[in-house]
C-alpha cells in the first residue's frame, strides 16, 4: 500500500512540476510527420511566422494577411495582443481541422474545408478560432505564470491552463469570438445549439461536473456547444469583462485553488457553477418562449427515439417503406442502414472513417466519401470515392489518393460527381467515371467559391450545389451539357444545406431563416418552409409527394415523414425567427472587426525557403530530472525541445539523484521526418566502482584505493510505422531493430595485501589489480501488428480485434554473452454478450538462450535477459528458460453513476473485470557433477477488478483508481489485494 501512496505522490508531483499541457509522445504532443518531399518557405510579418509547402505559397501569402487582419480585433475583448507565434500549415491532407498547442508553442492550420462548414472561407473561420485560442493562453503569461515560465519555460503557462481553464471556456470562447467578429459563427447556427436545447428543455440541467465531462449514461453536448451558450450567455449578462478578469486572475495569481473562478466572480457576484445555472435558467426561459411561438407540424415517426441516444440521418429512398440512412451515436459505430415503415432497420455496412457529410444512392448503388491515410506519413490524408452494391454486396474502391468530397451517383449509373480540393487550395466539381475511376469533365464556380454536396436531377442533366462566396450562401444549378450555371437563390450569411431535387424540377433545402433548422423549397423560383418543429429539421428526401428527414430531439435524430401539402406552405417572406440571438449582444460588444474584403493573395511579403534542419527549439525546462514514462520525478535538470514540423524531439537533462550518478546526464532524440524513425537515448555518467577501504576474504585482508568508473549506456533504434487502415478497421504494422549498448572502461586497483603481527595488521605487498571493462552489446528486433474495428464511445474495450507482436534479443558482440530470447504474444478480442461487453484473450510465449556461465554452490549460472511477459496478476516473476503465459478478461461497464460530489469527485464509470491467468514456466538447473534438474511450474489466479473513471477536484483528465482481488490458486489459494492507481494524460490541444 505505500508503494500505490508514494506512486500517487510522485504522479502529483509530476502534475505540480510539469504538466506538460501536450504530455503526448515525447511527452509533449506532435501531429505527426509531412511528407519527406515537401520543401518548406516560410512568411515573417509583424506578428506570425507562417510556414507553408512550396505548393501553398499563393494561400500562404493569403492566410498571412487574413491572420494579421485578425490580430488587429481577435483579442480585443480579452484586452490582450499575444506575442509572435508560429503557424504551421498542412496542405497535403483532406482531413479539416486547426488546432493550438503550448510546448512549443504554435498553430498547426489543415488548409482542405469540410462540407459540413458554415457560411465564411475556411481559412477565415481557422485563423479566427485558432488565434482566439492563442490570445486566451498568452494571456496567462502573466504575475504568478510569467514567473514560473522563467523556471519552467513554455510548459508552465501550459500547466497553467491545464490545472484552472475549463476546456468549455477554451472553446465556448472561441466559437462565440468567431460568431461576434463574422457575419457567420457556429453560434449563429441553430443547428450547433439544438443539442443543449433539446436536453435543457425536455431532460433537464445537469450538473456542472457532468456537462463539463461527459457521461457514459446520457447524451451530453459537447464542451463546444455547452461553452459557446455559457460563455456568450454571460457576456450578454455580464459584460465582455467578465472572462478578461477571469483569464487575468489565472495568469497573476495560478498559485491559488480557484483563480479562474474568483476573476470570474470578480464581475459576475457569484461563482461558476451559480453562474452555469444562471445563464441557462435565463435560456431555458427564452427556449420555451421560442417553442410556444412555432407551430409544429404534424408528422409520421418512422423511427422510435431511443433514451441511449441515436442518430438516423441522410435518408435516401431505397424502394417503397425503405429507405437507406446513417445511423451513429454514443454507442453506435457510424454505419449504413436500411429502414423499414416500421422502423426496424438492417446493417448494411460499416464504412471507414468518414467527414461528417451525406453520401448517394442510385439505384441499389450507395456511394460515399471516406478518409484514407498515407501508409506512412500522418499528415497526409486522402478522401476516396466508394461504391457498395446492395445486391450483389460488392465493395469498389472508384479513386486512389485522391480528395474528392459528397460523391453524387448519376441516374445512368456510369458517372460521378464530386468536390474535388487541390493541395493549393483551388476548388471545383468534377465528373467521374465509375468504372475507371478517371476525370472526364471540371467545372469551377465563381472566383474560386467552394461549392457543397452536389446532387443531380432524375433526367441527369443538371446539378444542384450549394456555393460559398464572400457574400454567403447561396444555391446554384450547373447544367453539365452547357457548363453553364444558375443562382437560384441569392448569396446570404442565413446557413442553408444540402439541396436536393424533388421529383419535378423542385429543390429542397435546409435552412434557417426561422431560428431552427426547417426544410424550405423553391418552387418556380420562390422559397417556402415545409416543416416547424421543435429543435430541428435537416436531410430531405422526395417521393411521391411524400416528404422524408431527419427530426431532432432529445435521444438523436428521428427518421419521420409527412404529406407534402402545399397550401401548409408559408412563404420565406413572412417566416419569423423568435430565437435567443445572443449573437446580436456579443457582437455589438466588439469595437473592432476583421475587414477581409480586400484581401488577396498577392505576393505582397517575400518568402524565403524554410530549412526542415531547423532540428532545435527548446521551449521548455525544469528543475528537476522528470521520467514521465516512468512517473519519476527526481533533483536535477531536464530540458525539451520540438522542432516547428514535428519532425525532431530532443530531451537533455541531468539527473542529480546520489543513487543514479551513473546515468547522470542524459540525451533523447527521435526525428520522424525520414520514411523510417530514428531514435536515440543516451545515458552518462559515473559510479564507484569500489570504495576506499579495508576488504576482507576468507584468506586475507586488502586495503584497496578507491575507484571511480565511468559508464555510458546508449539505446538507438530505427523503426517504420505503417498505417494501412483502409475500411473500419485500423491496420497498423510497426517493424523496429533497436541496437543497445553499456560501455565501461578497464580499469585498475591498487592493493595492499597485510597480515596480523601480534595485534597489528601490517603489509606484506602490494599490486595492481587489472580489471576488463564493459562492453554489453544486443541487437532487438520486433515486429508489431494489429487491426481492431472501430469501436463506439460507450464500448469498454475493442469488440473485434487481432494484436500480434514478435520479439528477438541477442548478444552479437561485446564481452558479454547474455544469450538470446524470442517472444510472440497475441491478443484476441471478441464481443462480450452485453452491447459494450468485450472478452480479450492473450497468449504468450518466451524461449531463452544461455549466455556466460559461471559456478556457485556447484550450480552453474548463467547471464540470461529478463522477461518479456509477466506471470498472472498477483505473483511475483520467477527464474525460467521458456514459459508460456494466457490471461483472459471479461470486461464490462458495471455501472455508469455520474455520481457528483461538487467540486471533489464526478464518478464517471465504474468497469468490472472478471480475470483467469495461467502461466508454466520450465527451468533446468546444471550442476558442476553433470547432472541436472528439470522444473516445470504451473501458476494460476483468478479475479476481479473493479476500475472507476473519475474526476477529481474539477481537474479535465480523468484519473482512474480501482481495486483488484486475486486468489493464488498455487499458493494456497492466497488472496491478494491491490490497489490500481492511473491518470490518463493524452495529447492536449485545443481548438477546431
Amino acid at each position: 500500500m505505500n508503494t500505490d501512496k508514494n506512486k500517487l505522490l510522485q504522479y502529483i508531483a509530476i502534475l505540480l512540476l510539469v504538466f506538460l499541457s501536450n504530455a503526448g509522445r515525447a511527452q509533449y504532443y506532435t501531429s505527426g510527420a509531412d511528407p519527406a518531399s515537401i520543401q518548406w518557405y516560410k512568411i515573417e510579418t509583424e506578428n506570425f511566422k507562417v510556414v507553408f509547402p512550396e505548393r501553398f505559397s499563393e494561400k500562404g501569402q493569403y492566410i498571412a494577411k487574413v491572420l494579421e487582419e485578425i490580430y488587429k480585433s481577435g483579442g480585443n475583448s480579452l484586452n490582450h495582443k499575444p506575442r509572435k507565434i508560429s503557424v504551421l500549415i498542412h496542405s497535403e491532407t483532406a482531413y479539416s481541422n486547426g488546432f493550438v498547442t503550448w510546448a512549443p508553442k504554435r498553430i498547426e492550420l489543415y488548409s482542405t474545408p469540410h462540407q459540413d462548414m458554415y457560411a465564411q472561407d475556411w481559412l477565415q473561420q481557422l485563423g479566427i478560432h485558432e488565434f482566439r485560442h492563442v490570445v486566451q493562453i498568452d494571456k496567462l503569461n502573466t504575475g504568478f505564470t510569467n514567473m514560473m515560465s522563467y523556471i519552467f519555460g513554455e510548459q508552465a503557462v501550459g500547466a497553467v491552463l491545464g490545472m484552472y481553464v475549463p476546456m468549455w471556456f477554451l472553446e465556448g470562447d472561441a466559437v462565440a469570438t468567431e460568431t461576434a467578429l463574422t457575419q457567420s459563427g457556429r453560434g449563429r447556427s441553430p443547428a450547433f445549439e439544438q443539442a443543449m436545447k433539446a436536453q435543457v428543455l425536455d431532460k433537464k440541467l445537469y450538473s456542472y461536473e457532468k456537462a463539463m465531462f461527459g457521461s457514459y449514461k446520457d447524451f451530453v453536448p459537447d464542451h463546444y456547444e455547452m461553452g459557446y451558450q455559457l460563455v456568450a450567455g454571460a457576456r450578454a449578462k455580464y459584460g465582455k469583462e467578465i472572462w478578461e478578469s477571469a483569464l487575468f486572475n489565472t495568469g497573476r495569481n495560478s498559485q491559488g485553488f480557484t483563480p479562474f473562478n474568483s476573476g470570474q466572480k470578480k464581475v459576475s457576484g457569484i461563482n461558476k457553477v451559480s453562474l452555469y445555472k444562471e445563464v441557462f435558467g435565463d435560456l431555458k426561459q427564452k427556449w420555451d418562449e421560442q417553442n410556444n411561438q412555432t407551430n409544429l407540424s404534424t408528422y409520421h415517426p418512422i423511427t422510435s427515439t431511443d433514451s441511449r441516444f441515436v442518430n438516423f440521418e441522410y435518408p435516401l429512398q431505397l424502394d417503397t417503406n425503405l429507405w437507406v440512412a446513417s445511423i451513429s451515436g454514443p454507442g453506435e459505430v457510424r454505419r449504413f442502414v436500411k429502414v423499414n415503415a416500421n422502423g426496424d432497420y438492417e446493417n448494411i455496412l460499416t464504412p471507414g472513417n468518414r467527414n461528417r457529410e451525406p453520401f448517394s444512392l442510385w439505384g441499389h448503388v450507395l456511394c460515399w466519401a471516406q478518409l484514407e491515410p498515407d501508409a506512412r506519413w500522418e499528415n497526409r490524408m486522402y478522401s476516396v470515392i466508394k461504391t457498395y452494391d446492395l445486391d450483389t454486396h460488392k465493395l469498389n474502391k472508384i479513386s486512389y489518393k485522391s480528395r474528392l468530397f459528397s460523391p453524387a451517383l448519376h441516374p445512368d449509373g456510369k458517372r460521378i460527381a464530386a468536390v474535388e480540393v487541390d493541395s493549393d487550395n483551388s476548388y471545383s466539381l468534377v465528373l467521374i467515371d465509375k468504372d475507371s475511376g478517371d476525370k472526364v469533365n471540371e467545372f469551377s464556380y465563381g472566383d474560386n467559391n467552394y461549392l457543397f454536396t452536389p446532387s443531380w436531377n432524375k433526367q441527369g442533366n443538371k446539378l444542384v450545389c450549394i456555393a460559398l462566396s464572400e457574400k454567403g450562401k447561396s444555391i446554384v444549378v450547373l447544367n453539365t451539357e452547357t457548363g453553364q450555371w444558375q443562382e437560384v437563390l441569392a448569396p446570404s450569411f442565413k446557413e442553408i444545406s444540402l439541396a436536393r431535387w424533388g421529383d419535378q424540377d423542385d429543390l429542397y433545402f435546409t435552412g434557417t431563416y426561422s431560428g431552427k433548422e426547417e426544410i424550405y423549397i423553391i418552387r418556380n423560383g420562390e422559397v417556402f418552409q415545409l416543416t416547424q418543429s421543435k429543435y430541428g429539421a435537416t436531410s430531405a428526401t422526395v417521393s411521391e409527394n411524400e416528404l422524408v428527414y431527419a427530426h431532432y430531439t432529445s435521444d438523436g435524430y428521428q427518421l419521420v415523414k409527412t404529406k407534402i401539402h402545399e397550401e401548409n406552405w408559408i412563404p420565406v417572406a413572412v417566416v419569423k425567427d423568435h430565437s435567443p440571438k445572443l449573437y446580436k449582444t456579443i457582437s455589438e460588444q466588439e469595437q473592432e472587426k476583421p475587414d477581409f474584403s480586400s484581401i488577396d493573395d498577392q505576393a505582397d511579403y517575400s518568402v524565403s525557403k524554410y530549412s526542415k534542419w531547423n532540428l532545435f527549439q527548446p521551449h521548455s525546462w525544469a528543475p528537476a530530472f522528470v521520467n514521465i514514462e516512468d512517473t519519476e520525478v527526481r533533483q536535477g535538470i531536464s530540458v525539451q525541445s520540438q522542432n516547428l514540423l514535428g519532425t525532431a524531439i530532443t530531451t537533455v537533462g541531468w539527473n542529480a539523484d546520489p543513487q543514479y550518478t551513473h546515468e547522470k546526464y542524459y540525451v533523447g532524440f527521435e526525428y520522424q521526418g525520414w520514411y523510417p524513425v530514428l531514435s536515440m537515448n543516451m545515458y552518462m555518467g559515473d559510479y564507484q566502482e569500489i570504495k576506499e577501504g579495508f576488504y576482507v576474504n576468507a584468506t586475507d585482508t586488502f586495503y584497496s584505493s578507491g575507484v571511480k568508473n565511468n559508464r555510458f549506456r546508449m539505446e538507438t533504434g530505427i523503426s517504420l510505422p505503417l498505417n494501412f487502415s483502409r475500411t473500419n478497421h485500423s491496420v497498423y504494422l510497426k517493424p523496429s531493430v533497436q541496437y543497445n549498448l553499456i560501455k565501461e572502461p578497464d580499469y585498475a586497483v591498487s592493493r595492499e595485501k597485510y597480515t596480523m603481527v601480534g595485534n597489528y595488521l601490517r603489509p606484506v605487498s602490494s599490486y595492481n589489480l587489472n580489471v576488463e571493462g564493459l562492453n554489453d552489446q544486443s541487437l532487438e528486433y520486433s515486429l508489431y501488428f494489429h487491426r481492431l474495428k472501430y469501436k463506439a464511445a460507450r464500448d469498454v474495450a475493442y469488440r473485434w480485434g487481432q494484436v500480434a507482436e514478435l520479439v528477438y534479443q541477442h548478444s552479437p558482440w561485446g564481452n558479454i554473452n547474455r544469450g538470446g530470447i524470442a517472444g510472440l504474444f497475441t491478443r484476441l478480442y471478441l464481443p462480450g454478450i452485453g452491447k459494450h461487453d468485450a472478452l480479450r484473450l492473450d497468449n504468450a510465449y518466451q524461449y531463452k538462450t544461455m549466455g556466460d556461465q559461471s559456478v556457485s554452490n556447484n550450480q552453474y549460472v548463467f547471464n540470461t535477459y529478463g522477461d518479456y511477459f509477466t506471470m498472472p496478476r498477483g505473483y511475483i516473476a520467477q527464474p525460467n528458460d521458456k514459459m508460456y503465459s494466457f490471461k483472459g478478461d471479461y470486461i464490462f461497464p458495471l455501472s455508469n453513476p455520474d455520481l457528483t460530489i461538487p467540486g471533489v469527485l464526478y464518478l464517471k464509470r465504474i468497469n468490472c473485470n472478471l480475470f483467469f491467468d495461467y502461466s508454466q514456466t520450465q527451468s533446468e538447473i546444471r550442476y558442476t557433477s553433470g547432472q541436472s534438474n528439470h522444473h516445470t511450474q504451473n501458476y494460476i489466479s483468478t479475479g476481479i477488478e473493479l476500475k472507476s473513471e473519475a474526476h477529481l477536484f474539477r481537474f479535465m483528465f480523468p484519473v482512474t483508481i480501482g481495486y483488484r482481488v486475486a486468489e493464488l490458486i498455487h499458493q494456497n489459494h492466497q488472496i491478494k489485494h491491490e490497489l490500481l492507481l492511473g491518470l490518463n494524460i493524452s495529447g492536449f490541444s485545443i481548438g477546431k
